[in-house]
């Protein structure tokens, strides 16, 4: 493995401390090279890791050691493998030897002659909690909340032990929610409370007493009484069922989540639980899922965080938003401005009945929040508290930042955005959350059109992470860098696009619908169109979104598309007609088209599909919506869902040819 390039090592440190009662334990301190990254684990790491269990042993046959105390610096504990080096490897013989390494050097941790205790400060992901899993035992401070072992999202399995040690220490059912619900369902983690109440941490003590916590946990005789789980065969009955259907969505990663069963049909002994995930481990990281998923990682934490194209400039202080308009968007706003930012929401519209039945539903919604035991009773009050109303936009004065969320017209949104100039300070951010409509129209319109920026959120606003900001050649630099600060304070993905029409992700799916909807004109049938284009592996099928987005919304999205790019977007007659004489809810059922395409017609369809799809993002990044290819693959995963399988919809295009074939070039 010495010829595997890390870009970031983590070193061992070894020192001895006394207990309270003066018992010796020695302590491991892993600490990345870099002290701005976190540690993790690649060959080097893991080399340095078994040169201080080396010198453990020998301290430790020596006499007067009581325990072993593993801890990390900073707020990370151990962030796991490092997944850079990992998709570098191309041979099976070198990604067995990383299978097999981390499984050797983390395993002399449950064999030091004395007991060993994983002192988490801060992240624990991965092989991070599999390094604290070969401990004897677990002790958390209080604030860690990034606990989890998510390689089933990155198409891997926990292949240092973690599939076979987790089902022993808090038994599978419990092991299966932390294996596979958690990382298929959002990518869910724990923090050290879940972690303890789930029987993984023994241990959670204040942060500023986790040390002193962990030696008189020595002292006191490691107090922890445990059972070794054993799996039963209706427990594994149960994962088989439960991987079987997870295995059949189209974005999960079907061959990892095979291979975890297999890991737990294998795994009678610790010893052939740990041979499966080897094998498991060296044939995952050579697939191309890891590697496309490995991408789409990076996109969603490092290109998230720090967004392309942000101006050099400070951003202004929002510490009053206002809203305009109280419909079912605008209480989202709302809603979410008040519990992220902590601040003053002022909302008004045209009447107050309208007022107040924006509260009720926020109201209600906050409510049913607590009743699921995902808010506190506490913080429901706090956002209740932060939100105002009025129909005098003289109190939006101290408003830093206005969001207005009116009916799709423009001439309607100029008049508001127009109004509330007049009462906001010079350098108060105004923000459109329009989806199709002109933002440099409305900045004309105004005032002061540098202030103005789109901040487009999809729906449930809740949910969905992407927000695009949408700069136009007016708006100011710190109005950009104000909108992004703002999105980060929110906790959502922002993206920067010029305004042409549909931003990004609209503008993607009005080519896709375009396509497929050009196919039901033709009279083909919905099924067999859908099934043509299953190889994207989207969320859900085209009629499906269209039902999810609504026939007039959809409509209007093409129709504003087609004006902007009419050789490239069509208006489909059937979709038309279905939208002003709908018969059913589905508007597959009301297409109502029988004719199914034969197997060479469907791959007709795929390949154009993906061909007209690989033209638009080509001719966006000609026409600069977006910094790079990265940010479009950003947007269809933070804004529409589409799959990390593919790494983001540009790799896949390169992988069926469809990028080569309409550009002449690859995107990557």
């Amino acid at each position: 493995m010495n010829q595997l390039s890390e870009k970031m090592v983590t070193t061992v440190a070894i020192d001895e401390e006394l207990s309270p009662a003066g018992n010796r334990v020695l302590v491991l301190t892993l600490t990345a090279e870099d002290p701005k990254r976190p540690a993790v684990l690649g060959p080097r790491g893991l080399e340095n890791l078994d040169g201080a269990i080396d010198q453990v042993h020998e301290r430790v046959a020596a006499g007067g050691i009581t325990a072993v105390i593993l801890r990390g610096t900073g707020r990370t504990f151990c962030a796991g493998a490092d997944l850079d080096m990992m998709a570098s490897i191309s041979e099976r013989s070198v990604s067995l030897a990383f299978a097999e390494t981390g499984h050797r050097v983390l395993g002399r941790l449950s064999r030091l002659g004395v007991p060993s205790i994983a002192e988490i400060n801060g992240v624990a992901l991965g092989g991070g909690l599999e390094l604290a899993l070969h401990c004897t035992f677990r002790i958390a401070a209080l604030s860690v909340s990034v606990i989890g072992l998510p390689e089933i999202s990155l198409g891997l399995v926990p292949g240092w032990g973690g599939a076979t040690l987790l089902p022993r220490l808090i038994g599978l059912n419990s092991a299966a929610t932390v294996l596979v619900d958690n990382p298929v369902k959002g990518n869910t983690l724990m923090n050290a409370t879940q972690a303890r109440d789930v029987g993984i941490v023994d241990r959670v003590v204040d942060d500023e007493l986790l040390q002193d916590a962990t030696l008189r946990f020595v002292d006191d005789g490691f107090p922890v009484e445990r059972t070794v789980h054993a799996v039963s065969a209706d427990e594994r009955d149960a994962l088989r069922q439960k991987c079987s259907a997870l295995s059949r969505r189209p974005g999960n990663p079907a061959v990892a989540i095979d291979r975890l069963v297999e890991i737990v049909e294998r795994g009678d002994t610790i010893g052939s639980g740990f041979a499966a995930e080897d094998d498991a481990l060296a044939d995952l990281i050579l697939t191309a899922e890891f590697r496309n998923r490995v991408y789409a990682f990076h996109l969603t934490t490092s290109r998230a965080r720090k967004p392309a194209g942000v101006p050099a400039v400070d951003a202004r202080t929002v510490s009053h938003v206002g809203i305009i308009g109280a419909g079912l968007m605008a209480s989202q706003f709302a809603t979410l401005f008040a519990e992220k930012l902590n601040c003053p929401v002022t909302m008004t519209d045209v009447s107050q009945d309208r007022l107040d039945a924006a509260l009720e539903r926020i109201s209600v919604a906050l409510s049913s929040r607590v009743d699921r035991g995902s808010l506190s009773a506490e913080l429901r009050e706090s956002i209740l508290a932060n939100m105002s109303t009025t129909l005098d936009h003289r109190d939006f004065a101290s408003c830093d930042f206005v969001m207005e969320a009116v009916f799709e017209d423009l001439a309607v949104k100029i008049d508001v955005l127009r109004d509330i100039e007049k009462h906001v300070s010079a350098e108060c951010v105004l923000a459109t959350n329009t989806s199709s409509l002109s933002v440099t129209d409305m900045a004309a319109a105004l005032q002061y059109p540098e202030r103005l920026i789109g901040f487009h959120f999809f729906n449930p606003v809740a949910v969905m992470p992407l927000i695009e900001v949408v700069a136009t050649q007016h708006t100011a630099d710190e109005s950009i860098a104000t909108a992004i600060a703002c999105a980060g304070r929110l906790r959502k993905t922002p993206v920067i696009v010029k305004d042409l029409a549909g931003f990004v992700v609209n503008r993607i799916l009005s080519v896709f619908l375009s396509t497929t909807l050009d196919y039901i004109d033709n009279g083909l049938s919905p099924a067999s169109i859908s099934k043509s284009v299953e190889g994207l592996r989207l969320p859900m099928d085209p009629f499906a979104l269209i039902d999810l987005i609504g026939r007039p919304v959809t409509l209007h999205m093409l129709e504003s598309l087609h004006d902007f790019a009419p050789g490239r977007v069509l208006v489909s007659p059937a979709l038309r007609a279905a939208t002003e004489r709908p018969t059913t809810d589905s508007i597959a059922n009301d297409f109502g088209t029988t004719v199914s395409a034969n197997v060479t017609e469907q791959a007709e369809i795929h390949t154009r599909t993906v061909d007209d799809l690989a033209r638009e993002i080509q001719t966006m990044l000609d026409e600069g919506v977006v910094a790079a290819v990265e940010d479009i693959d950003l947007c269809l995963i933070a804004g529409a869902g589409w799959p990390v399988a593919h790494g983001g919809i540009s790799r896949y295009l390169d992988e069926v040819g469809a990028s080569e074939r309409t550009n002449g070039r690859r995107f990557h």
